[in-house]
């Protein structure tokens, strides 16, 4: 008798992978971009001049994308006790100047850091460490959010007029923050920086010219000025009223002077007249 001959199901063809999508324009999440509030930056520039400005963070949340920008503007100098503004076009928040941002891409799990041409900002705060502050606090955020996302690599590009100092300067801004490097060229002037992933970088900013204030903070320098405002006033006070105890006395004494004065004329006289 014979065996039914069994079927032999060929194996299901692999499913293809599905594309993916490019990353969106980060200029286009910038605008979608809501502000998620306002701190006050302290700084200090070259010549011990002192700066304050508002940091702005904002962000954008789409269903492919995360994107988060810190930025800052400029508000008041205080140099040799004289304040004074900012330049009017540091005033305003900007898209590519005084400004970091990461854009997060949720197919690929990669972030990528920006501006593209790097952190630039304004000739009034070069020195203060600006530049360092918002990059780092940009790493921070992506590394605390999202750590197990690669670092798409980003263009190092330092013009063959820079100086050895300078150079080494932009080579320090994303070493310091744990990224790794592949030049292109023996001088090291163009190249990739690069992470595997975001838990790796560091996020920090050593710098003690810069401070940043909240609200609860403004709060609380807001009324300890006011006790001070009062504790002067109660001292000027206290000063005043010693002031006006001392011109009293002295007025006293000045009266009592004159009156003996012309008690000593009036004796004088009688004694000259007593004398003839």
């Amino acid at each position: 008798m014979n065996k039914p001959v069994e079927s032999v199901q060929a194996p299901a063809a692999p499913k293809p992978e599905p594309e993916l999508k490019a990353p969106e324009n980060e200029v286009d999440l910038a605008n979608l971009a809501m502000p998620l509030g306002e701190t006050v930056l302290k700084m200090q520039g070259d010549n011990g001049v002192v700066m304050y400005g508002i940091l702005q963070r904002n962000r954008a949340v789409t269903q492919q994308s995360d994107f988060f920008r810190l930025q800052f503007r400029g508000y008041a100098i205080n140099s040799n006790a004289t304040w004074g503004g900012f330049a009017d076009e540091e005033t305003s928040f900007h898209a590519s100047r005084n400004c970091a941002w990461v854009r997060v891409d949720h197919p690929s799990r990669s972030i990528a850091f920006g501006p593209r041409a790097g952190v630039i900002i304004t000739d009034t705060v070069r020195g203060s460490g600006l530049d360092d502050f918002l990059f780092a606090a940009a790493v921070a955020w992506v590394k605390a959010t999202y750590p197990n996302y690669s670092v798409s690599p980003g263009m190092v590009s330092i013009q063959n007029s820079a100086s050895e100092a300078e150079k080494l300067h932009k080579q320090a801004f994303y070493a310091k923050q744990g990224f790794e490097f592949e030049w292109n060229d023996d001088n090291k002037r163009s190249g990739l920086y690069f992470k595997d992933k975001a838990n790796r970088l560091i996020g920090v900013c050593e710098n003690s010219l810069i401070a940043e204030f909240g609200g609860e903070a403004m709060l609380q320098t807001l009324i300890k000025q006011d006790q001070e405002r009062q504790e002067l006033e109660a001292s000027i006070t206290k000063i005043q009223a010693m002031n006006n105890v001392v011109h009293q006395a002295l007025d006293k004494e000045k009266h009592t002077a004159q009156a003996l004065m012309v008690a000593l004329v009036i004796v004088i006289i009688i004694g000259l007249w007593a004398a003839l």
